[in-house]
């Protein structure tokens, strides 16, 4: 009798540890945690050689829905905008952020911010490993309210030689920090229609597979949609291992939206996002928009409209200090 006990008291240990190993494995399948995020401008890689620094958590989507932020907050999904003032951020001196942090994700209606640092200001957080941590912890306490946070790389000098290998330096100085996205800015840099530049195009397809290689997060690029065809840029950057181009229309209206589907459809197997102008946009709409109301639903709009592209993946607004003007 005492060795059928046994017997059962093994066979039902068993039982329960093999359910135990298929409930973990569930939980950690990479076909879960390969499945995208849910904040834009990420893409979680196939391979963790590519993230050296733990991400936030609150970026990476389960089988589940994802927690709620400390702070609960109205957002539009998919959505966000660059910051072109750095001085906006609380790093600058050694105080507390995460109260700044909460307030900033209150009123913000996104959920991502992409911070552009100017040249002077980029140096100093690649030299500064005080300023580094300051913003790690920014970047930190602003996911844990709901906001992604990338960095865009706007400098012109940055794409043009001898000055691209700076680049890979500030990438490797800053690759501990969990940013989001990386966003090369690189439609400043090249010629206008009707024109091409093609030992340029080169050098920018080197350096955008440079950047995937080398950065330990996804890498973007800001293109207008006739730069798709110098060069063959846009099947070039489809074939690389680019994450995503940003795709920038000049007035938020129909016509330019509707002219930036048939690139959805060629380059089926390159991920796309518009980026608006809000300059353009208040300057065509002259200026009727109900404070920012009527933009937000302008912009998710599209995105719902844009949706029917399995690569078309969120929208930004450039800028945010144009954006709180609106708002006034």
């Amino acid at each position: 009798m005492r060795a059928r006990f046994l017997y059962l008291l093994i066979a039902v240990s068993l039982v329960l540890a093999s359910g135990l190993t298929e409930a973990v494995s569930r939980t950690l399948s990479s076909d879960e945690m390969e499945a995208g995020s849910d904040i834009p401008y990420i893409s979680v890689p196939k391979s963790a050689s590519r993230q050296p620094a733990p991400l936030p958590p609150l970026i990476f989507r389960t089988g589940t829905s994802p927690s709620e932020p400390a702070t609960p907050a109205s957002r539009y999904r998919d959505f966000g905008v660059i910051v072109r003032d750095s001085g906006w951020l609380p790093i600058w001196n050694p105080v507390a952020t995460s109260a700044w942090a909460r307030r900033t994700s209150q009123r913000l209606p996104f959920d991502s911010i992409l911070v552009e640092f100017p040249p002077d200001d980029l140096t100093r957080l690649e030299k500064d490993p005080a300023l580094r941590r300051r913003f790690h912890r920014l970047i930190l306490d602003l996911a844990a309210n709901g906001i992604a946070t990338g960095l865009v790389i706007n400098d012109p000098i940055l794409f043009l030689a001898p000055e691209r290998e700076r680049i890979l330096e500030i990438i490797t100085a800053l690759e501990d920090l969990p940013l989001a996205v990386v966003l090369l800015e690189v439609d400043r840099v090249l010629p206008p229609p009707g024109l091409e530049d093609l030992p340029l195009v080169d050098a920018l397809v080197n350096l955008s597979i440079g950047m995937t290689v080398r950065s330990p997060w996804p890498v973007g690029v800001i293109l207008r949609p006739h730069q798709l065809d110098q060069g063959e840029l846009g099947g070039r950057l489809e074939k690389s291992a680019i994450d995503f181009i940003a795709l920038r229309l000049e007035e938020l209206n129909s016509d330019s939206a509707r002219r930036i589907e048939p690139f959805l459809a060629i380059y089926h197997q390159a991920q796309f996002r518009i980026i608006s102008s809000l300059d353009s946009s208040v300057q065509t709409n002259g200026g009727r928009f109900e404070k920012t109301e009527g933009l937000l639903q302008k912009m998710e709009h599209w995105r719902r409209h844009l949706q029917v592209y399995p690569n078309f993946t969120g929208t930004l607004l450039d800028d945010l200090t144009t954006f709180q003007k609106l708002s006034r």
